[in-house]
């Protein structure tokens, strides 16, 4: 947890160089998310709801480009067709997107960047399987500032890790969230 938020720190110093303390904006962050595992495996994966929250800083870059660093807890994972939420895979991550934000009209805004996850907990002891400790991956959507305030996202994660070990099972999540800055 401490090396995540040292990443943070770090990459918010390199990108905000020419930003002053007043160009910063705090906020926090909860939405959506429709998750599944992607791959050729038997287990059925299937869509999944589950949702997000957490806290996010926004850093101007230049006039059209902004730098997002997010810090988030995600329910994530995958139906497997099976019926009840018990049935699911339940991968609880902290995740750490970095989005560079582009506008390209008015108040319309296009974000993609990497992604860091580090799994917290799973249900996967259910179904005798290990999940992977870490998942790296990458964002990529587009947002709208309603006002100074209110901004809304609609964003898709994908991983490039293996969400259970040894089992074709990356991340693949769609969010719809809402931002309140301060």
């Amino acid at each position: 947890m401490k090396r995540i938020t040292l990443v943070v720190a770090i990459l918010g110093l390199i990108f905000c160089t020419n930003a002053t303390a007043q160009d910063f904006q705090f906020g926090v962050k909860a939405g959506l998310n429709i998750s599944s595992l992607s791959g050729g495996s038997d287990l059925g994966y299937g869509s999944k709801p589950g949702f997000h929250a957490g806290v996010v800083a926004e850093i101007p870059f230049s006039d059209a480009i902004l730098i997002q660093p997010e810090v988030l807890f995600s329910l994530q994972g995958s139906g497997n067709g099976l019926t009840g939420l018990s049935n699911d895979f339940n991968l609880f991550y902290l995740s750490v997107p970095l989005a560079v934000k582009y506008n390209i009209w008015d108040e319309l805004y296009i974000e993609a960047g990497p992604q860091l996850g580090v799994q917290l907990s799973n249900n996967l002891d259910d179904f005798a399987l290990d999940g992977n400790a870490f998942d790296i991956g990458f964002v990529v959507g587009a947002g709208y500032r309603l006002d100074d305030n209110f901004y809304f996202q609609l964003r898709f994660n994908g991983g490039f890790i293996n969400a259970i070990d040894d089992v074709a099972s990356k991340n693949r999540v769609l969010q719809v969230s809402a931002i309140y800055f301060f």
